[in-house]
């Protein structure tokens, strides 16, 4: 068993107990679900470790707003990347992770630079971001959940991100416009998804 599937299934064990799984570990039972509301709302912050991540979901029938068949909603993941000249924070989108109505994983899908205002990263550059992903350091249970979910998916989200670029560099390149900038056409909000699958995850690691 890999310490990352071990973690998670450790995470998965204990909601279990509770009755729970990694959406109701966020959201407000007490109150209505809104769409596009951010939970929780200050944000999962991973302890301060250069991670953050927050759940939500669209109205059904926005157009390019479901990814997957049954998609309840999605953890959006962003990564810090210290800018040394000002020490500012600058927040780069890694993927989405896209849940079904029970709390399950479906698929990671990527977005355009638009659509979550992040300071864009290459593909090689996010991929680096997960040889150091600080799961089991958490307090929280749906952190710790989280970033062992991220760990396990290194190969999905790796294949996921480079075939970001990929459409990139050719939708890029293919525009007679001088001006344009693919990553801000409002038009594209989609780059690249990929289905999983919890169960062989967690059987080819354990």
């Amino acid at each position: 068993m890999t310490a990352a599937a071990e973690s998670l299934l450790a995470s998965l064990l204990e909601m279990a107990e509770l009755e729970s799984n990694p959406v109701l570990q966020v959201i407000d039972l007490a109150k209505p679900l809104q769409v596009n509301e951010k939970y929780p709302t200050e944000l999962l912050q991973f302890n301060q470790t250069g991670w953050r991540a927050y759940y939500h979901c669209h109205p059904a029938s926005r157009a390019g707003n479901h990814r997957f068949k049954g998609e309840h909603g999605h953890f959006h993941i962003f990564v810090r990347l210290e800018n040394t000249a000002n020490k500012a924070d600058k927040w780069s989108h890694l993927a989405a992770l896209a849940m079904d109505n029970m709390g399950q994983p479906l698929g990671w899908f990527t977005v355009n630079q638009w659509v979550t205002g992040e300071t864009w990263q290459s593909a090689a550059t996010l991929i680096q971001q997960l040889k150091d992903v600080p799961y089991g350091k958490q307090t929280s249970l749906i952190e710790n959940w989280l970033l062992s979910f991220v760990v396990l998916s290194h190969d999905a989200l790796t294949q996921v991100l480079q075939m970001r670029d990929v459409l990139l560099e050719k939708r890029q390149l293919s525009s007679s416009k001088e001006d344009y900038d693919i990553k801000q056409d409002k038009e594209l909000y989609l780059l690249s998804e990929i289905s999983i699958n919890l169960q062989d995850l967690l059987r080819f690691n354990l």
